[in-house]
């Protein structure tokens, strides 16, 4: 069941982060996302299956990458950073963003609460499931995805954000060997997933985000 509450947070917070790439790259002088068909508000155009189902199920996942051409901005190292990083940040902010408005909208509903930030996922399940309650479980998954999504992005893993930084900040000889290693790299990656390590060492994270959050809205 709560695959359902998850679909619309799985589908967007990807297509969100790889839609800013896009902004942001072609606002700094570079045309490739458009040149590619990235600077579009169709959706279907930053979804990509895998990483869709990877964040069903693991609540970890990407979208179809961007390309863009750091050799069109002013500054390589600046531009890059700012293309990368800003859709993290985006996607920070509106996880944050929609845990506040989640602890509002219950706060609305049963006054102040102070709930640890893991009953945000679990505790509406057990309320009457009208459209209200739907709403506000969505917009929690909402929240959780999202701030995982940028966690996930500092892993240096190819389409990982963290991967092109490395690229650009890291020395000749790291470079090769992040490059050689591609493919093992990301076998490695999923396997993590699959196991849980991933979540293990990100959703403690999450959740004290979510908590502060919470704290703010209170």
């Amino acid at each position: 069941m709560r695959y359902i509450y998850m679909l619309p947070a799985a589908f967007l917070a990807p297509v969100i982060h790889e839609w800013v790439k896009a902004l942001c790259s072609t606002a700094l002088g570079d045309h490739t996302p458009r040149n590619t068909g990235h600077l579009t508000l169709n959706p279907f155009r930053y979804f990509e299956p895998i990483g869709f189902v990877f964040i069903l199920l693991f609540g970890f996942g990407w979208g179809n990458p961007t390309p863009t051409a750091a050799l069109h901005y002013k500054n390589r190292q600046t531009g890059t950073l700012i293309t990368y990083l800003v859709p993290v940040l985006v996607n920070l902010l509106l996880g944050i963003g929609a845990a506040i408005a989640v602890s509002a909208l219950a706060a609305n509903v049963y006054g102040p609460m102070h709930y640890n930030s893991l009953f945000i996922f679990i505790g509406f399940s057990f309320w009457t499931p009208n459209i209200y309650f739907l709403g506000i479980l969505m917009l929690s998954h909402f929240a959780f995805i999202n701030i995982n999504m940028a966690l996930f992005s500092i892993i240096p893993v190819y389409p990982l954000a963290a991967n092109k930084l490395v690229q650009l900040f890291g020395r000749p000889d790291t470079i090769a060997r992040v490059n050689h290693y591609e493919k093992p790299m990301q076998i490695i990656l999923i396997l993590l997933l699959a196991f849980g390590l991933i979540g293990q060492l990100f959703f403690p994270i999450t959740r004290f985000i979510i908590g502060l959050a919470w704290g703010i809205a209170i």
